[in-house]
């Protein structure tokens, strides 16, 4: 299984070169990814996706506190995809 970085990498290439994939990407994350890598996005899990610019810059910070057991599971290959710093 990729980690999270991996399978992130692979989006970012893939909506580089694929046009209609990006703007699938953009109006539909959840489903894009699913398509595009295989993966099932838990219900009730949401991928926001931001499409950077030369005036606008994005900073992701982690969640304020600790990872619960089921995150942690999940980090360590639990099947889902929970994405970057989840």
């Amino acid at each position: 299984m990729k980690t999270a970085q991996e399978m992130e990498k692979v989006i970012i290439d893939k909506a580089s070169e694929d046009e209609d994939f990006r703007a699938q990407l953009l109006s539909n994350p959840k489903e894009a990814i699913s398509q595009a890598m295989g993966v099932t996005v838990p219900e009730g899990f949401t991928i926001t996706v931001h499409e950077e610019d030369s005036r606008t810059a994005h900073l992701v910070l982690p969640p304020n506190g600790k990872l619960s057991s089921g995150d942690l599971s999940a980090v360590a290959g639990g099947g889902h995809w929970m994405g970057p710093g989840a």
